[in-house]
């Protein structure tokens, strides 16, 4: 593949641009509408100077074992260039670090690419085959750029796996108005994880979209301050409005690709045979470039249209007629059926603010949310969707209404 050359001076290259003029988020990537700004297709036998290897257990970071009680140590060794792809090796290695009394026989490789490439707006993708194994959590992901202490600078994590589960996820983190973590996660099920995949995600000033492989699986706004748009440091929420104060999720950040070993979220520890790699052909950035949708006619018409162009209408607020919560922490939803809706977004969440809330979208006026915390009490609210031109056109939200998880 050709890599597209770029200069790399000692100042930092930033990638950004204003907001993007459309209907809305696309469900699909389409190449032809997207143009490439910035890539590494990692053809050489040596890292480009867009990336830096960090090393060791956090500590030189100022984080502890990298804030999750991980039990990998970082090594420069443990990432190579070769056959058109990044190699990152993750691997039982006895004595492999040791900070104070603290030994680590895990070894593996993390990269970032702070001050030397950050990226704005538009669509960020790569090209991963990932390993899954017992122990172990590859990723890719970003980190905000405007300075403060996580979580209030934000973090945008476009793919991350969990031991061998069948599913993969992607999560944003943002400040509560008391800078603590809030964020959102979601999953999609893919029993061929470990063959090759594109992972991207899509960012316009207003809406921020996941995909695998172009295909669209996890949506959240950003124009409000429960994704991140306030943090404690900047007063009360409405200076935002008035000031024009933008979501986290909205600032430039930096990439990450790592796999890390053990820790909180790898499902406990990795075998002592544990030599696996993560596997990266390239790491992309798009703008995205509207194209007609229709050509223009080179004939003036000679009579005029007898029937007018069609419209959308309005798209009706959602209602939510029944709330029920059925065996095996299920919450078994029905809606009032909207004429012309091609599908519903519905929200859910474990406290009436809605912070920290998940969210998908359904086809049918009834539907059920799994995987529930039994004792807990849930808020749900829906908004009903139109398709034009490809995009999503949303109606208003229904009242939340909430159920206690008995059974």
């Amino acid at each position: 593949m050709k890599k597209l050359l770029l200069l790399v001076a000692t100042l930092t290259f930033t990638l950004g641009m204003s907001a993007v003029v459309m209907a809305d988020y696309p469900e699909t990537i389409d190449e032809n509408q997207f143009k490439v700004t910035w890539s590494d297709e990692f053809d050489g036998d040596s890292l480009s100077l867009w990336w830096a290897p960090q090393r060791g257990n956090g500590q030189n970071y100022g984080i502890w074992e990298w804030g999750n009680n991980e039990k990998q140590f970082y090594k420069d060794q443990n990432i190579s260039v070769h056959d058109g792809n990044l190699d990152i090796n993750a691997k039982y290695e006895p004595n492999a670090g040791k900070v104070g009394d603290t030994t680590y026989n895990f070894s593996s490789g993390r990269l970032w690419s702070k001050d030397r490439i950050h990226l704005g707006y538009g669509y960020t993708e790569a090209r991963i085959r990932i390993p899954s194994e017992q122990g172990i959590w590859p990723a890719f992901w970003m980190l905000g750029t405007n300075g403060k202490n996580w979580p209030a600078n934000g973090e945008i994590d476009i793919m991350e796996s969990f031991n061998v589960k069948t599913y993969l996820q992607a999560t944003i983190h943002y400040p509560s108005e008391t800078d603590t973590d809030l964020y959102n996660y979601y999953q999609k099920i893919v029993p061929n994880k470990t063959e090759w995949h594109t992972y991207g995600c899509y960012r316009d000033g207003n809406d921020i979209a996941f995909y695998i492989d172009r295909e669209e699986y996890g949506h959240a706004t950003t124009d409000d301050g429960k994704t991140g748009a306030y943090s404690a440091k900047d007063g009360y929420k409405w200076i935002n409005s008035i000031w024009g104060r933008k979501s986290v999720l909205d600032d430039d950040y930096y990439l990450l690709l790592n796999i890390a070993c053990g820790g909180n979220l790898a499902g406990g520890m990795p075998s002592t045979s544990l030599d696996t790699h993560m596997y990266v052909d390239y790491v992309r950035q798009y703008e995205y470039v509207p194209q007609p949708t229709t050509a223009k006619p080179t004939v003036k018409p000679t009579t005029k249209p007898t029937v007018k162009p069609t419209t959308v209408s309005k798209v009706a607020k959602a209602k939510i007629k029944k709330l029920k919560n059925v065996k095996k922490k299920k919450l078994k939803i029905t809606l009032k059926k909207i004429k012309g809706a091609a599908g519903y977004q519905v929200r859910w969440c474990d406290n009436k603010k809605f912070d920290g809330y998940e969210e998908k979208n359904v086809k049918k006026a009834k539907f059920t949310l799994k995987g529930l915390d039994k004792k807990s009490t849930y808020w749900v609210k829906v908004r009903a969707f139109k398709k034009v031109n490809g995009a999503k056109k949303y109606g208003k939200w229904s009242s939340a209404k909430k159920k206690k998880i008995k059974k």
